[in-house]
């Protein structure tokens, strides 16, 4: 029997053989158990893959590799796992996805990884002692409704995948393993709102939620601030409403598949938190509209998918991304001439944009602003606006924002729109200041009048975008 093996078999033992036994690979060799003759590596093999075969069940061949460290069965008939496994004390790496199998493999004392994907496994038994060193669970596509809460006691538990199962929440108790997760893999179950124990797992770095019938999501992940990866594709969202700005990590973003219009102002200027660290933002197959001139800003973005949205314009400030970016913005109803300078390539088409930057607040100076003015007499002073890459404006559109406030009053006005609180005054409470825009006589510069009140001291804050401009708040004096 131990002969009676193809030949697409023979000739990888004969490799292996040749390569000082270390590595056998006799996946898809067509074979029903494991050939004995492989036992002339037993005491060199490390790797043995016989995946993608029809074995029923493993013989004490592999039982006898006693220096094995990574065994990969998948795509086999196997109803269970030989206990004699545990005699491979060096076995850290064990797939035996896509089987038959109805229970964990386990006394595995060493094993790191372990896959059971596409099986019918309910239930673990005490895996703490049977895996008590297990970091990284591919548990997916089981069928699983109940969350297994034997997991939950193994603290050395990085990686947890239980994608394409039937769950619809998470035990508060998942907080057990809020010291050692670093990836949480919950997409394809029926979850019909963000779970939020996740909030528990203070060092999560990989979350997915994708294909989860949401409809919202909590800002609970937003506290997460070792994120590195968030998924939430595919999650009927409708709108997207979360100040990022916690997350600094942020590198991988995946938003497709929803109906998101647009991105909310606070969300917008978050973004300005990930200008070091975003690399892929997908958009893609959504409802989008516009989309936010700070993703311009996010100069180390390698992959911006936006295809097949209804966005009409685009911001200026993605000409600063690499020209060597993956941009793709097929079927998009692109105003002309966007949609004519894509079609020479994304270099070309980024070229193009730039006179359509708008001005970035922390770059704009104001000139003509005097430290002492006279009251009750009109005054004026001029902005000079510049964009991200510290170049002056050389169109008008700005929109600035300007308050001029007495000092030395006691009461303080909340404004949630403003960078600014309002102080009540007896006599002001914010002076009126007109900013035209010269776009027709000095494009890229703008006029504030106001006129002069009562004798006091003043600040005088102007702002962009909720950022304020170079050397605001001014303190002025009027006598």
């Amino acid at each position: 029997m131990g002969n009676n093996i193809s030949q697409k078999a023979r000739d990888r033992i004969y490799l292996c053989k040749e390569n000082n036994g270390k590595d056998l690979n006799l996946s898809q060799c067509n074979i029903k158990r494991i050939p004995r003759r492989i036992l002339k590596f037993k005491k060199s093999l490390k790797d043995l893959n016989v995946g993608k075969n029809n074995i029923t069940e493993f013989y004490k061949q592999v039982e006898k590799l006693t220096g094995l460290e990574k065994l990969i069965a998948d795509s086999n008939e196997l109803k269970e796992i030989c206990p004699n496994l545990s005699k491979l004390e060096f076995l850290v790496y064990l797939d035996v996805s896509n089987n038959i199998l109805s229970s964990v493999p386990n006394n595995l004392k060493a094993l790191t990884v372990l896959n059971i994907s596409y099986n019918s496994i309910q239930s673990f038994g005490n895996v703490a002692i049977v895996l008590p060193a297990l970091q990284e669970l591919i548990y997916t596509h089981n069928k699983v409704s109940i969350f297994p809460t034997e997991i939950l006691e193994l603290r050395t538990l990085r990686v947890l995948n239980l994608a394409g199962n039937r769950l619809n929440y998470l035990p508060d108790e998942i907080s057990h393993l809020a010291g050692s997760l670093e990836e949480l893999n919950l997409s394809e179950n029926v979850f019909t709102s963000f779970p939020t124990p996740i909030a528990s797992l203070t060092n999560l770095r990989f979350l997915s939620l994708s294909n989860n019938n949401l409809g919202t999501l909590s800002n609970h992940f937003t506290t997460l601030s070792k994120l590195e990866t968030i998924d939430f594709s595919g999650c009927s969202l409708t709108a997207f409403d979360f100040d990022l700005s916690q997350l600094s990590n942020l590198a991988e973003i995946y938003l497709s598949n929803n109906r998101i219009p647009q991105f909310s102002l606070t969300t917008s200027l978050s973004f300005s938190s990930l200008v070091n660290s975003l690399r892929i933002l997908d958009l893609s197959n959504g409802c989008f509209t516009a989309i936010p001139k700070q993703i311009g800003w996010c100069r180390n973005l390698r992959r911006l998918m936006l295809a097949q949205n209804q966005i009409t314009k685009i911001p200026g400030e993605l000409f600063l991304l690499n020209p060597s970016s993956d941009i793709i913005l097929t079927q998009n109803p692109l105003e002309y001439p966007l949609g004519e300078w894509i079609k020479e390539g994304i270099p070309t088409f980024l070229r193009n944009l730039k006179p359509y930057m708008k001005c970035y607040g922390p770059n704009c100076s104001v000139s003509g602003l005097e430290p002492n003015l006279k009251a009750m007499a009109p005054n004026q002073f001029n902005i000079d606006a510049f964009d991200y890459d510290n170049q002056p404006r050389i169109s008008g559109g700005d929109e600035f924002k300007v308050q001029m406030l007495l000092n030395g009053t006691d009461d303080v006005i909340p404004d949630e729109n403003s960078a600014y609180p309002m102080r009540n005054s007896l006599f002001f409470k914010n002076i009126e200041c007109v900013v035209k825009d010269n776009k027709s006589t000095k494009p890229g510069t703008y006029t504030v009048y106001f006129n002069s009140p009562q004798t006091g001291t003043y600040t005088v804050n102007i702002t962009s975008d909720n950022l304020p401009i170079k050397g605001s708040p001014f303190t002025i004096e009027l006598s």
